[in-house]
């Protein structure tokens, strides 16, 4: 926590020098910060996340959840992979894979990938990693899926990026349960850096009656989508 407190105070004495704030974060003083601090064309050349299960446990515990409740033979969809792609070397481990799609918008990250499926020549086969922005996709470039990870829901949204994307926080949201099938689920992460915007963003559509809670495991929350609810995804882009 005070380690915590020092880099926000380092980050903010230094909010009047990009340079400077961008070579602390080359060098690991700051981290994690986001595109809307350091730009979007920055932060995916010079982002990656490793696996560390005291700050950002998400994976892992998406990982116990699968085991936990069986999940084999699904398609899942898997918004952040960090340079570690736990999620896709675990899953491979099952004795039904699930097919997984996973995105990143870090260079180093989709090099990590690459990297590890000339390793392990098997990795491919179940986990397909797509290097992108997820706020570019649309329904016609995404198969009806039975899980989704939003974990990083609010954290990589840039309005200066309009002209480039199809969706906002929220049409992204409308995007996925769109593209989930019957008694398919959705789980976001309460620890995530973005969970404050993205909490308002999730009650928002409970109370539209859009969404339902179905259980929290750890720091996941997990949701479907509401029985007889229409999701109509809005052409953002247009906007």
């Amino acid at each position: 926590m005070v380690l915590e407190r020092m880099r926000d105070f380092c980050w903010h004495s230094t909010r009047d020098y990009e340079g400077l704030q961008k070579f602390l974060y080359l060098i690991k003083v700051f981290r994690p910060a986001l595109p809307q601090q350091l730009g979007t064309e920055y932060y995916r050349k010079n982002s990656s996340w490793h696996l560390n299960p005291r700050s950002c446990p998400c994976d892992i515990e998406f990982i116990e959840y699968l085991k936990k409740n069986g999940v084999e033979d699904k398609v899942l969809f898997h918004f952040g992979t960090g340079s570690h792609h736990i999620v896709g070397l675990e899953n491979q481990k099952l004795d039904k894979p699930n097919e997984v799609i996973g995105i990143t918008a870090s260079v180093s990250e989709h090099r990590a990938y690459v990297r590890a499926c000339f390793k392990e020549r098997g990795l491919m086969k179940y986990y397909k990693v797509i290097f992108g922005d997820i706020y570019t996709l649309t329904c016609r470039c995404l198969p009806l899926l039975d899980i989704v990870t939003l974990f990083h829901l609010c954290e990589f949204y840039v309005p200066e990026e309009i002209s480039f994307v199809h969706h906002n926080d929220e049409s992204l949201l409308e995007l996925f349960l769109d593209r989930l099938n019957f008694g398919g689920k959705i789980l976001f992460f309460t620890k995530s850096i973005g969970w404050e915007k993205a909490s308002f963003v999730v009650q928002a559509f409970e109370k539209q009656g859009k969404i339902e809670k179905v259980e929290a495991y750890k720091s996941l929350r997990v949701y479907s989508k509401k029985t007889g609810s229409k999701i109509k995804v809005p052409d953002f882009s247009a906007s």
